[in-house]
Order: C-alpha cells, then sequence, then structure tokens
C-alpha cells in the first residue's frame, strides 16, 4: 500500500522536474482515503491516484480537509484536483472527469431501537436526516426537493456521527453513509452495532473519480489519462 505523510495535513510531492505542480484536495473517506494513526494518507483510492501520478510524471502537492472546503476548493481553484468524488448530473459541468477511482453503494442508517422502516425516499421525507454539507448526498436529496433546515441537516464530517445519533435524537433520526465507509468505521467504533441500514438508495450508486478544476491545462490531462490507460 502507497503511504502519503501527512504533516500537519499536508504532503509536497516531487514526482517530476515540470515546472507545473497540481494541488489535489480530499477528505477522510474510510475506506477510499483515510489518514491513519501515523498521520499517513492511505486507502486503495490514494493507492491508485499516486500509481497514476508517478507514471504520469506529475508534480504535485496534497490537502485534506473536511468535504465541503475541499469540494469548493477544487470548483474554484485553476490548478486543483479532487478525489473521490462522485459524478452526478449537478456536477458534470463543473469538473474534467480524469480517470475512474471506484463504485460504491450509499444507504440510510438508523439506530437499532428507533425502529424506522423506510421503503421509498417519500416515506424518508417524514425524518431528520444527516448529510455532510455540499456531497453527493446533500446535493441528490436536494434534487429531489429534501429542504435544508427541514428534513436536511447539514453536518461537516462524520467523525461524530455516532455520537450525535446516541445523544440529539429530538435533531436527527438518520444518517446517510457509503456502505463501505460504514463497514470500515463498524470495526473501530463500538457504537456502530448499535446502527442498522434501513434502505439503500439504488439510484445513488455511481462511480466515483479523481476530477480536475476546468481549467487544469489539457496537456496535463491528457499525459494523467494517458498514464492511466497504461496502467489499467
Amino acid at each position: 500500500m502507497v503511504r502519503w505523510l501527512i504533516y500537519p495535513l499536508l504532503m509536497l510531492g516531487s514526482i517530476g522536474t515540470h515546472a507545473y505542480t497540481l494541488t489535489l484536495v480530499t477528505e477522510n473517506f474510510a475506506h477510499f482515503q483515510y489518514v491513519n494513526g501515523e498521520g499517513e494518507l492511505v486507502g486503495h483510492a490514494a493507492d491508485k491516484v499516486v500509481q497514476v501520478l508517478n507514471e504520469a510524471n506529475v508534480d504535485y502537492q496534497l490537502s485534506v480537509d473536511n468535504w465541503s472546503i475541499s469540494y469548493n476548493s477544487a470548483k474554484r481553484d485553476p490548478n486543483t484536483c479532487i478525489f473521490s468524488i462522485a459524478k452526478s448530473k449537478q456536477r458534470d459541468a463543473l469538473f474534467s472527469w480524469v480517470f475512474p477511482i471506484g463504485g460504491f453503494t450509499t444507504s440510510f442508517y438508523a439506530l437499532k431501537s428507533a425502529n424506522l422502516h423506510i421503503d421509498n425516499l417519500e416515506q424518508a421525507r417524514q425524518y431528520k436526516i444527516a448529510v455532510i454539507r455540499d456531497n453527493f448526498s446533500h446535493q441528490y436529496l436536494k434534487s429531489q426537493g429534501f429542504s435544508e433546515g427541514q428534513q436536511l441537516l447539514l453536518i461537516q464530517s462524520f467523525d461524530k456521527i455516532f455520537q450525535l445519533l446516541a445523544t440529539r435524537r429530538d435533531i436527527v433520526d438518520l444518517v446517510i453513509l457509503s456502505d463501505a465507509q460504514f463497514e470500515h468505521k463498524s470495526k473501530s467504533e463500538p457504537m456502530s452495532s448499535e446502527l442498522e441500514r434501513v434502505m439503500t438508495l439504488n439510484q445513488m450508486n455511481t462511480q466515483l473519480y479523481f476530477a480536475c478544476n476546468k481549467k487544469v491545462p489539457q496537456s496535463i490531462i491528457k499525459r494523467i489519462k494517458a498514464a492511466y490507460d497504461r496502467l489499467y
């Protein structure tokens, strides 16, 4: 496994000899990419990205932050790429979609003690749902008519979501998680045993990508795509 040292949450790469340097932004999103106890960015998405950029001979620097900061940085800053980002209709024209990282599934989770049963999105409208600001689930549910402040509770990360569900049951009933994320978290978080999958959102199953700001030069995009094609 490739390991990127984050210190404090920044790693400078010096892979090639070219003057152009990409800024890579990401979030903690186990098991795709996450900072471990030693301050290293690990996970199969991190592995794939560094392998492709090594092959492409592209210089880069990396920062890890909450999703909203990373996402808006990638939209705003001209030399910036982001991973792992889900492709959607709302985002299609915002980025250059360089190469796929892998698929994922997403589900509603609730406390087992709540005994919630949901068969469709219409039934979910009666509940308070925690979602990460600006992530795929947030944007998708908004497109389906869910309202911030009414059904949607916006949070910065899922680091404290288990405690939130347990201690603030008056403000949140459901949380949306990738199933891989929940499975990974369940290995280290005892409270995960108190949660259950209520409904999988089949219409939200999609591909995660390495994507770049539209102003990243096409010569760089082509070089990275060619490197991916050679490796995969």
